[in-house]
């Protein structure tokens, strides 16, 4: 059964978290999709976005759709990134023109079909963290084609993720103050984080994680 989907924006901190969860509570990790075809498709869409958006984002959200049955059948599965998080990708290359309305709309058709028939997780955790924050950690784990990217760049994907995910949610979420909670350096942190998890697969509903503990937050999108 599908238990955990880690989700929040570039250098949220989604991959570590999976791997502390794997290492951590024995689960099945899924990661990030990766394949010759993902490649060749994402080197096109850098020479012409126009010509390519739509069938690259296609192409990944059909590989997360299958990658969201597999974890399905697996015992205590845990995914990095789910559809939704594809769609703020979409939203975005929409906006900055690289997808007509027309094709937004076509791949728009394909998401609530494939959205309806998805496994949903017992548990989405989404790790909120502000810009300078996202920055930080891009620039630490290096990656070359991250660096290059434009600041304004990250600042449109953070307000795309938290404008998504916030008018979204729904079931049973984990807010995670990404700003103040450091799982991967402080073992506190990540201490607390893991007993967070624990109790929100317990209990149930929407909880909001800070270095101060846990709370239950029933209007939650007027308190963070």
């Amino acid at each position: 059964m599908l238990e955990i989907i880690v989700e929040g924006t570039v250098g949220a901190g989604k991959t570590a978290m999976v791997e502390i969860l794997e290492k951590e509570l024995g689960m099945k990790a899924f990661y990030e999709m990766n394949d010759k075809l993902a490649d060749q498709l994402l080197e096109r869409y850098y020479a012409d976005k126009h010509r390519w958006c739509l069938t690259m984002e296609l192409y990944f959200l059909h590989k997360r759709f299958l990658q969201l049955q597999q974890a399905n059948q697996i015992d205590r599965a845990v995914m990095d990134r789910s559809m939704l998080g594809d769609l703020v990708f979409v939203k975005m290359q929409k906006q900055m023109g690289f997808l007509q309305p027309v094709e937004y709309a076509v791949y728009e058709q394909f998401y609530q079909t494939m959205s309806k028939i998805s496994p949903q997780p017992r548990l989405l955790i989404y790790i909120k963290c502000e810009v300078k924050t996202a920055m930080e950690r891009i620039k630490k784990r290096g990656r070359p084609y991250e660096l290059t990217v434009e600041p304004e760049y990250w600042y449109q994907l953070v307000r795309f993720y938290d404008e998504t995910f916030f008018s979204n949610l729904k079931g049973n979420v984990l807010v995670i103050d990404g700003d103040e909670i450091d799982f991967v350096e402080n073992e506190h942190h990540r201490l607390l984080v893991l007993k967070a998890i624990e109790e929100s697969l317990r209990l149930g509903g929407i909880h909001w994680l800070s270095s101060n503990g846990a709370r239950n937050l029933e209007n939650w999108y007027n308190k963070v």
